[in-house]
């Protein structure tokens, strides 16, 4: 900021200067000159800090705010793909619990995702007491709809 205002004051008094020897000279070919030569050295004044900047350091200075760009996109990219993963596994619990009341059958279910993108269910940890005819339901019902292979489902209870 104080590289600004002494540029709006050195703009200013080159005008007065440029002014004020403009106004001493008479009239005729002097005054003309004056005022050439003042046109001139206030242009001069008004472009030399222009000129100078060195943009280079301007991206120096912008750097490490599109370091915090990327950093906040990845961290937004890593949100939505843990709230998708959240998505699944709470819709993949719900059907596989959906398809067990069905059966007539009380368990609790934990699904385990992969890490893919996107995620797919590889899992399932089953629990509670069923009938052997509802457990190969859901068994098949696991394997055929969701693609979680016999050897990945673990029963407990």
């Amino acid at each position: 900021m104080e590289g600004l205002r002494q540029y709006v004051i050195s703009v200013v008094a080159a005008a007065l200067i440029c002014g004020i020897l403009s106004g001493l000279v008479q009239k005729g070919a002097a005054k003309e000159l004056v005022r050439l030569v003042g046109g001139l050295f206030l242009a001069f004044t008004v472009i030399r800090p222009i000129a100078g900047l060195d943009f280079n350091a301007l991206a120096d200075i912008s750097f490490p705010y599109a370091q915090d760009a990327e950093q906040t996109a990845a961290l937004g990219e890593n949100m939505a793909r843990q709230s998708l993963a959240d998505i699944i596994k709470a819709e993949s619990e719900a059907y596989i619990l959906d398809k067990a009341a069905a059966l007539n059958a009380a368990i609790t279910v934990e699904v385990t995702l992969s890490g893919d993108d996107p995620p797919i269910p590889v899992s399932a940890t089953l629990c509670g007491e069923v009938s052997p005819y509802a457990r190969q339901q859901l068994e098949g019902i696991l394997q055929s709809e969701l693609g979680i292979a016999k050897e990945n489902q673990l029963w407990t209870g």
